[in-house]
């Protein structure tokens, strides 16, 4: 203790001795000589003394130094799950976000004035400071958890930076000393992430931010229907059927039917149910998942348009999650596309007459028939312009004027270089497609030299022996490829009377084509891509032994009405023009289209003007290289979309493209709702934290976050003269004097 205010030894020592002396000689006087006795002199002298001598150490201000400390309240990051899945309620009551903030306030008691000061944070595909719970729910289409890892790893960064800079200007009366800082991190989340793979999360820099993660959610499986997928074709034919596939899943549900509905443009238009049984035939005894049924519907096209179909399952008893019990396709009705055919032959034989018939009896196609039997130039251009047979193309240009040209027996060698150069530009550049039929000698594929000829070839020929003889007749097989490409049926098949015959010898097919039909393991219809065309080889002797009057061509006409189907994707106005549309990556609402456009000569082209229509809205695609033009269109909720692209250049329409498009569906966590109790342990254990269960919660929770820091601390000087005991001890002082002289009759 010091005295602040204290004069010097001198000035102290004469305010002492001056009192003693005045108090002395004040107490001679001879009025308190004769009213007191000599035994109560000095006690009253020296009461009086000692509280002159407080009223002066009073004055001198008696001190002393006192150590105060400055603390600071702590942060904690609040961190809740706001997808789509912590929209489920499961218990009847509240959902799981609402279950979340209950044990939050219940357990944390952020409220309270000696608790840390609890960050509100939601997550779901971004992490955002929301500030009050009142915010959070926006329900969110999936769940980052990195987003989440990437804000920790922020405050864990600028709390290293402050202890850094702390411990280098360091105090040394204040040593030891931390800022106010975030401590730890609180998350509530029910653990379907889009990641869950736990080796792509790094660990936090530092060992001492606190991390609980609490699991909220339930741990059983949940009652779910869903609609794993429906397959339709995109466009179809006006006054044509076609059938929607659907798949249905089922699990942890009652034996109880399944009822799936057909909704066209939102309306319900057919419905089937499926038993139980269905589900359980196969369903494995460890797992209570049941197994997918298949059901189809049949729908049919009666007006052009473009529709939108939705498969609906009706909600089970206790089922949560009903996300999952709608999916959306779209189908557009059009107009058939009639594809301009050549039908082309040197060589007259009953094989192309009966070609001819079943091309002429398809309404889809508009044949031109060209024959050059006739050798005479003046008896050819006689009977070309009396029977409208038309004659082989000179040039690229006539070439691309047709959609498929099927080229029966001719001398290929023969044809001039301008026709050659032409038909493969034809099938490579301009994405046309080709048919080849068998002939004898050099007028036969077998025995072309031509080496654009012998690429278009989708197999290879048995050099030595290419043609079969004595004949090996068998039936007619198709392949799986023929079959899934819904090009023929097995059942068509049945309209053949009799063996069939392969009319080469083939050693192998090219790596790059696909055999759609054998005879004893002989490739007879075969095809692949060369460029941006197809190329098919009809290997099968005596063709118009597959016709059948009786049958509306029979077999031939099946055969040809897939093929040329198959073959004419590509028509004129869409040669020069390729559209394409995916999903951009990371953004499930927002598609990608891309465009690529040709000339005239099927020449990549820049500065086009190329316009995207979709839902009704133009949008202009931007070059990105030559010829390769992007456009991108975002809150695309469908999941299968239907556009058009136009392109011109010069004031020159180039062509135009349509596609219909079924997007793969998104996968989502309302795909299994359950918690997922093993990735969030994996992931707290990662990051050192704890997890634990939502209802396994304790009051102590809050306790391992640190609810205030010191900050600082400082010495200064305190007077004490104010405090209890000396105010005590003086009034005591006064209080005996007083007694004294009441006691002596002084008072």
């Amino acid at each position: 203790m010091i005295f602040a205010d204290y004069p010097g030894h001198l000035i102290a020592g004469l305010l002492l001795i001056v009192s003693a002396v005045l108090i002395f000689f004040a107490f001679r006087s001879s009025e308190l000589q004769k009213a007191a006795r000599q035994s109560y002199r000095w006690p009253l002298m020296a009461l009086q003394y000692i509280a002159i001598v407080i009223l002066l150490l009073i004055l001198w201000n008696p001190s002393r130094s006192k150590m105060s400390e400055t603390l600071s309240r702590n942060s904690v990051l609040a961190f809740f799950d706001t997808s789509e899945s912590m929209s489920i309620v499961e218990d009847g009551r509240v959902n799981r976000l609402d279950k979340a903030l209950d044990i939050f306030q219940e357990k944390f008691r952020p409220v309270e004035a000696d608790s840390p000061d609890y960050k509100i944070f939601g997550f779901d595909r971004q992490t955002y400071h929301s500030g009050t719970s009142d915010f959070l729910r926006r329900w969110g289409p999936q769940t980052d958890m990195h987003s989440l890892l990437a804000v920790m790893s922020n405050y864990d960064f600028e709390e290293e930076s402050l202890d850094s800079k702390n411990a280098q200007n360091s105090d040394p009366e204040t040593s030891g000393d931390k800022q106010s800082r975030v401590v730890g991190a609180v998350i509530f989340t029910d653990g379907r992430a889009d990641d869950n793979n736990i080796r792509s999360y790094l660990p936090l820099r530092s060992k001492d931010f606190q991390i609980a993660i609490i699991g909220v959610g339930s741990r059983d499986r949940q009652t779910d229907i869903a609609i794993k997928s429906v397959n339709a074709p995109s466009r179809i034919a006006i006054d044509t059927a076609c059938e929607i596939q659907v798949v249905v899943s089922a699990r942890n549900f009652q034996n109880q039917p399944v009822t799936i509905e057909l909704l066209k443009d939102d309306y319900v238009v057919d419905s089937k149910q499926i038993p139980a049984e269905l589900f359980n035939r196969n369903r494995r005894r460890s797992d209570s998942s049941a197994k997918d049924v298949t059901a189809e519907f049949t729908i049919g096209a009666d007006r052009v348009g473009s529709y939108s179909f939705s498969i609906r399952a009706k909600a089970l008893e206790h089922e949560t999650n009903l996300a999952n019990n709608v999916r959306s396709t779209m189908v557009d009705v059009v107009e058939e596309t009639r594809l301009k055919v050549l039908l082309y032959s040197q060589v007259a034989s009953f094989d192309i007459g009966k070609l001819r018939q079943v091309l002429a009896r398809d309404e889809k196609i508009e044949l031109d028939l060209g024959l050059d039997v006739i050798r005479t130039p003046a008896l050819v251009k006689n009977i070309a312009r009396t029977y409208g047979y038309v004659s082989l193309p000179d040039n690229r240009q006539g070439f691309n004027r047709y959609d498929i040209i099927i080229f029966g027996p001719c001398e290929f060698d023969a044809l001039t270089e301008a026709q050659i150069a032409g038909l493969y530009s034809f099938v490579v550049d301009r994405g046309g497609g080709l048919i080849l039929l068998p002939g004898k000698a050099e007028f036969g594929p077998a025995e072309w030299t031509n080496k654009k000829a012998k690429a278009l070839m989708p197999v290879i020929f048995d050099a030595g022996n290419p043609t079969i003889w004595p004949s090996s007749p068998g039936q007619i097989e198709l392949t799986p490829e023929a079959v899934d490409g819904k090009l023929l049926d097995q059942g068509s098949l049945q309209d053949i009377d009799g063996p069939a015959c392969p009319y080469y010898r083939i050693v192998s097919h090219k790596p790059a084509s696909t055999t759609l039909a054998t005879i004893k393991e002989t490739p007879v219809i075969s095809v692949h891509r060369v460029g941006r065309g197809r190329v098919c080889l009809l290997n099968i002797s005596r063709l118009f032994s597959l016709y059948r009057e009786d049958f509306q061509g029979g077999w031939l006409y099946k055969m040809m009405a897939g093929l040329t189907a198959q073959m004419g994707r590509v028509t004129a106005r869409e040669a020069a023009i390729e559209l394409f549309a995916e999903r951009a990556a990371g953004q499930t609402n927002k598609i990608k289209f891309e465009a690529y456009v040709c000339d005239n000569s099927f020449v990549p082209v820049a500065g086009a003007n190329v316009l995207l229509n979709m839902r009704d809205e133009v949008l202009r695609m931007i070059q990105v290289d030559r010829g390769y033009y992007v456009a991108q269109v975002e809150d695309v909720q469908d999941q299968s979309i239907l556009a058009t692209a136009q392109a011109e250049v010069n004031g020159v329409f180039l062509g135009e493209k349509t596609i219909a498009v079924n997007l793969p569906p998104v996968k989502t966590e309302m795909a299994n709702v359950e918690l997922d109790e093993k990735f969030l342990r994996e992931l707290a254990g990662k990051l050192d934290g704890r997890y634990l269960y939502a209802d396994d919660v304790d009051d102590d929770i809050a306790k391992m976050f640190e609810a205030q820091t010191r900050v600082g601390s400082s010495r200064r000087m305190t007077s004490i003269w104010p405090g209890w005991p000396l105010l005590v001890v003086l009034c005591m002082v006064l209080s005996a004097s007083w007694l004294l002289r009441r006691a002596i009759g002084l008072v």
